[in-house]
């Protein structure tokens, strides 16, 4: 059991990070599922790294805060290779061509970034600098470390409650190869672990208003999948990542 834990959590940094694991590891149903249900390990490994950043920045130096949100957003950029946002770019260069569901399928498997996943991509990503960099003074540091987790979580019950858009791909390899039902009881644990963090940190009624608007969103956006793409892919799935952070990120600019 400890070896198959190891084993998905060494598979979710091959995939879902730049952090090299020089290491050929197998692919069963076993470990691929141990692998997403690491996401939210992932998402902790991510999170501590960018409460460094800004315990660093923020009480070590007097940078401003303009400049820690461009951090904050740069790192979080480089520990995922850019996955997240590659996603969102070719979300958007397929979302808005306004083609039937096979040509937007075809439009998000090109490599080639286009006018309005460029577009998209400038709007996120100034956006969240500008969010991170309104939000950060005097933001507990528990909050960088929360965002990473709850956006993985998030992702995790998305890709078990979702079938594939298409056939081939690795997410349709992925899901194809994992067991969905131990996923989503993995989904509903860190669900509960990080809405009692969240109860400590803050009130149990502000823990529970931004579990709502998560799943809210998290419903929403499944059915925009469904409708548009007729389900989900990769790129989706990385798009959904970057989405719920700006909506977390609002969040704690308008509440918090």
């Amino acid at each position: 059991m400890i070896r198959q834990v190891a084993t998905g959590f060494l598979l979710a940094l091959q995939f879902f990070s730049v952090i090299p694991v020089k290491k050929q590891l197998p692919m069963e149903k076993v470990h691929i599922t141990a692998m997403y249900a690491m996401l939210p390990v992932l998402g902790l490994l991510v999170g501590c790294i960018l409460a460094s950043t800004v315990w660093i920045l923020r009480d070590a130096t007097d940078v401003s805060f303009l400049l820690i949100g461009f951090m904050v957003v740069l790192v979080g950029m480089v520990l995922t290779g850019g996955l997240h946002m590659d996603g969102l770019a070719d979300a958007g260069d397929a979302y808005f061509s306004y083609q039937d569901r096979e040509k937007r399928l075809a439009i998000m498997g090109d490599p080639q970034i286009g006018a309005f996943g460029t577009m998209v991509l400038l709007l996120a990503i100034v956006g969240k600098i500008i969010l991170v960099a309104e939000s950060i003074n005097g933001l507990s540091l528990v909050w960088l470390v929360l965002i990473p987790v709850l956006s993985r979580i998030g992702l995790l019950a998305l890709f078990s409650s979702t079938h594939s858009a298409k056939p081939d791909g690795i997410a349709a390899f992925f899901q194809q190869r994992a067991s969905h039902k131990k996923l989503r009881l993995v989904a509903i644990l860190t669900v509960i672990i990080s809405l009692g963090t969240l109860s400590i940190m803050t009130t149990f009624w502000t823990a529970f208003v931004f579990f709502v608007m998560l799943v809210l969103f998290s419903w929403r956006y499944r059915a925009w999948c469904l409708r548009n793409f007729g389900g989900v892919t990769g790129d989706l799935f990385g798009a959904y990542v970057e989405g719920v952070e700006i909506l977390l990120w609002m969040s704690l600019l308008f509440f918090l």
